[in-house]
């Protein structure tokens, strides 16, 4: 998983500097309304030729600001909660999303770009999001494996009698095939959230760890089907809690097996 992701950086899906809309701290935030017809959210104010901060211009997108209003005004200064590495990778960026929706991205001693919540929609962004949701299935997979290692049966009794009939179907089509290699390939990615909530592999309530094993599908989902998982503020503001999900469940497997 670490390897899939260290190639997937932010600098993959950031805007470059050269292509960014930029504002004046002494311009009129009115001034600056007008001229957002694409509307970007977040726009890096320059002094001097020098990026100083970050100005929030999503507050505006709804409402007229006030004529004496100036970028100097309320605009967030140059700090490192607004900085992230060109090559961190895609999920670190993910992760602090939530907290800090818009980066300027760093190289060097220079800011060369800015990534936003909106790029999520990028495709390294759906490649990150679905080795990182794989690596998942793959470890619980093994998990299960080495917590039930004399009998599928052991594990497939957890599932509901439809689930468990239907697995039993698919191996006897792949075994037909002459493709058959293990009763969990047969499973999909819902029946191994299911058994190893009913092992107990995972810490917290079982309501709540089904409630993040939900969302982790209806993400993986999203992703597998070419759907628009992050075309809405609402959708892309809740993709970084999946992932923080993911990420706790995949520390927390490790840990029960040792690792």
């Amino acid at each position: 998983m670490e390897a899939v992701q260290a190639g997937l950086t932010v600098r993959l899906i950031m805007t470059g500097r050269d292509s960014l809309m930029t504002c004046r701290p002494d311009d009129a935030v009115a001034s600056l309304v007008a001229k957002n017809v694409d509307q970007f959210s977040s726009v890096p104010v320059v002094r001097d030729g020098r990026i100083c901060g970050l100005y929030n211009a999503e507050r505006w997108f709804e409402k007229t600001p006030p004529a004496e209003l100036r970028i100097e005004d309320e605009f967030e200064a140059l700090s490192e909660d607004l900085l992230i590495g060109g090559e961190a990778s895609i999920l670190e960026f993910v992760c602090s999303a939530a907290q800090q929706p818009a980066r300027l991205v760093v190289s060097g001693r220079e800011i060369v770009g800015l990534v936003c919540l909106a790029d999520l929609q990028k495709l390294p962004v759906r490649a990150a999001l679905f080795g990182l949701v794989t690596a998942l299935e793959i470890m619980m997979a093994e998990r299960i494996e080495a917590i039930c290692p004399n009998s599928p049966e052991e594990w497939l009794k957890l599932l509901s009698p439809g689930r468990q009939e239907r697995v039993k179907e698919q191996v006897d089509s792949l075994r037909e095939a002459d493709t058959f290699v293990s009763e969990l390939l047969a499973t999909e990615f819902a029946d191994k959230a299911r058994v190893i909530v009913k092992l107990n592999v995972l810490d917290g309530s079982k309501t709540k760890l089904n409630e993040d094993f939900r969302d982790i599908k209806k993400l993986r989902d999203s992703l597998a089907h070419a759907s628009d998982f992050a075309g809405t503020k609402d959708k892309a503001e809740k993709v970084p809690h999946t992932v923080e999900a993911i990420l706790r469940i995949v520390s927390e497997i490790r840990n029960s097996d040792g690792g």
